[in-house]
């Protein structure tokens, strides 16, 4: 008796739409003469995006977190990085004179700001881009904790299903069995997670509407973020025998 091996990789998903959505901001400053004042306009800039942002996300005051079903579930800011510009200034009257450079000086800061409330998103986008010194750099989309953790099961099953599938499939075909001899045979013998539960989106379709982009201006002038599906994917190497 021959024993066949074979080995497959199988994959398993599960999507749900997005609860979260993650606006990233970027406070920034214009080309200034030193560092210091472009310093200044970042951190008054970011000072005036955390009070807008902080009355929609309370903070218990006995555990220090946000209050649950806040309409912003957290917000954080990077470290402000200051650059600096040096342009060589127009040639002078001889051409033997040697150069001379002026140096500029700009700053940034990002803000990541996760949303709960979408019909906040909308709202406070359209604030924060309509400011001076601001820039919407992008916007992600998430499941809760708890949204993760209930669907991983599945997508798991599925993979492991997916894979022993394929291993009956190449067992049919290289070992001559028949469908129903390939599910009696195919026995598994060691399995290993390749791929650990990886997240990706994907924008929705809307009837009627066509497929909307991540922004859209509406003719009030709001934009609105459409939230995306977020599809959870876990693969499996699995080994499997079948004896022939």
């Amino acid at each position: 008796m021959v024993r066949l091996e074979i080995n497959v990789t199988g994959a398993g998903s599960a999507t749900r739409r997005a609860e979260r959505g993650i606006l990233v901001l970027q406070a920034h400053s214009q080309q200034l003469p030193t560092a210091e004042e472009a310093s200044a306009i970042v951190t008054s800039t970011a000072h005036e995006l955390r009070n807008i942002i902080a009355p929609y996300c309370p903070q218990d005051e006995e555990t220090g977190r946000t209050k649950e079903n806040a309409a912003i579930a957290h917000y954080s800011m990077s470290t402000l990085d200051t650059s600096s510009h040096r342009e060589r200034r127009p040639n002078a009257a001889k051409s033997d004179e040697e150069p001379k450079y002026d140096t500029t000086y700009s700053a940034r800061a990002e803000l990541n700001i996760k949303f709960s409330d979408f019909n906040l998103l909308d709202t406070l986008a359209t604030q924060f881009s309509a400011m001076q010194n601001v820039r919407i750099q992008r916007i992600t989309w998430k499941l809760t904790d708890a949204t993760l953790t209930s669907i991983e099961g599945g997508a798991r099953k599925r993979a492991a299903q997916n894979a022993l599938q394929r291993a009956r499939d190449y067992a049919e075909v290289f070992a001559n069995l028949s469908a129903d001899d390939a599910v009696l045979k195919v026995r598994a013998v060691d399995a290993r997670e390749s791929q650990y539960y990886q997240q990706s989106t994907r924008p929705r379709l809307h009837y009627g509407k066509g497929q909307r982009g991540s922004v859209v201006a509406r003719e009030d002038v709001t934009l609105t973020f459409e939230p995306e599906d977020v599809s959870l994917e876990v693969k499996v190497d699995g080994k499997f025998v079948v004896e022939v």
